[in-house]
């Protein structure tokens, strides 16, 4: 049987803003969630098609794409009074799946396109210029690209870098996560590119399974197998004793914010957010709150002073030099548990044609 979504009220809550603002985002993103749900959700569920995912998965983007317009509007200002449609950047979806989201932005007049490694079913579903943008290409980071040279793969790569102005959603992009900031800084560390992040797998910088620690700091653990020390990808920390009372407890305190903290999600977005940090990006956190879960969204460059480089005064070469230094020290660093910058591109490519040929083969179009 299929599982009832809760009547969540649809909300991003930033944790450091006031209760005003608060209440006045949440109540925007929800007047906008409901007009998503009148405008879409219908045919949406009218023509799912996926095997592999619930139709409630529409509610989810739906919940999602008012989010990102709120916060889009919240960030940007209009060239005029009389204009309705504000200045946003163009965004990219680093890991779009089913589509949907890409859908709805598009359709709500956003520019924008997304990525995935394997070609959905849904996107037949969409008009062929929405189709137009959605790329079966996978994202093989700048500095992985650099290590391994040349590659023979049957498939379009980006690095990651993307243009000016871009917006990069990064939902349950799982390798991609903690790439996110990164890339954001690689692409312009003098004006990092804005983002919104979504936790769910953990991964490390080479796209290995690992449980960041609590807190975010030190070194974790990884395993090639995550059935080996009782996780699972969704964030929550499995029992391995088999006990279904305790699963099920696990499960529904995984939905509520202090369950969150402590869950593989939860670590895995404190992990990002210092990331974020350490390379001198700002990051805002946020209670993301959908029909069907709790989550923590981390959100970089909403305001305009999130990059210590971003003040305004020229940056001289020097400093242009330093913060790329700095930010390929972390890159070096993290990749260390993997064993190395090298082997953790190897094994980038090396898990990436492992997930090609899975994806296609759950994935086959009709």
């Amino acid at each position: 049987m299929e599982r009832r979504f809760t009547s969540r009220i649809v909300c991003l809550d930033w944790i450091e803003n006031s209760e005003s603002e608060k209440s006045k985002i949440s109540s925007s993103i929800q007047e906008k969630y409901e007009h998503l749900r009148l405008q879409y959700e219908a045919d949406l569920r009218k023509n799912w098609v996926e095997q592999l995912e619930s139709p409630n998965q529409v509610l989810e983007q739906l919940s999602l794409a008012a989010c990102l317009i709120e916060l889009w509007k919240s960030m940007c200002k209009t060239e005029s009074e009389n204009e309705s449609q504000p200045i946003v950047p163009n965004f990219v979806d680093i890991a779009c799946g089913n589509g949907i989201l890409v859908y709805v932005l598009r359709m709500e007049g956003y520019e924008g396109s997304g990525y995935d490694a394997s070609r959905r079913k849904s996107w037949s579903t969409f008009p062929p210029w929405i189709q137009s943008c959605l790329h079966e290409k996978v994202i093989i980071p700048k500095p992985f690209l650099d290590m391994l040279g040349p590659l023979e793969i049957d498939i379009g790569i980006e690095s990651g870098l993307f243009p000016e102005n871009t917006f990069i959603i990064s939902d349950h992009a799982d390798e991609l996560t903690v790439w996110t900031p990164i890339l954001a800084a690689l692409a312009n560390p003098c004006s990092p590119l804005p983002f919104m992040v979504v936790p769910c797998c953990s991964r490390s910088l080479a796209g290995s399974y690992f449980r960041y620690p609590p807190g975010g700091a030190g070194q974790g653990y990884g395993d090639s197998n995550p059935g080996l020390h009782g996780h699972s990808c969704n964030g929550i920390s499995q029992p391995c004793s088999g006990d279904l009372r305790a699963l099920r407890a696990a499960k529904m305190n995984e939905k509520t914010e202090n369950g969150f903290l402590s869950s593989m999600a939860g670590s895995l977005a404190v992990k990002t957010a210092s990331i974020a940090e350490e390379i001198d990006f700002g990051v805002e956190k946020a209670w993301l709150r959908t029909p069907g879960a709790v989550n923590m969204a981390l959100i970089g460059g909403r305001d305009e002073n999130s990059n210590r480089l971003k003040s305004g005064e020229p940056v001289t070469d020097e400093e242009l030099t330093a913060a790329r230094l700095k930010i390929m020290e972390v890159v070096e660093r993290e990749c260390l548990q993997d064993g190395g910058i090298q082997a953790a591109a190897q094994l980038w490519i090396d898990r990436l044609e492992t997930l090609r040929h899975a994806n296609q083969t759950q994935h086959q179009p009709y």
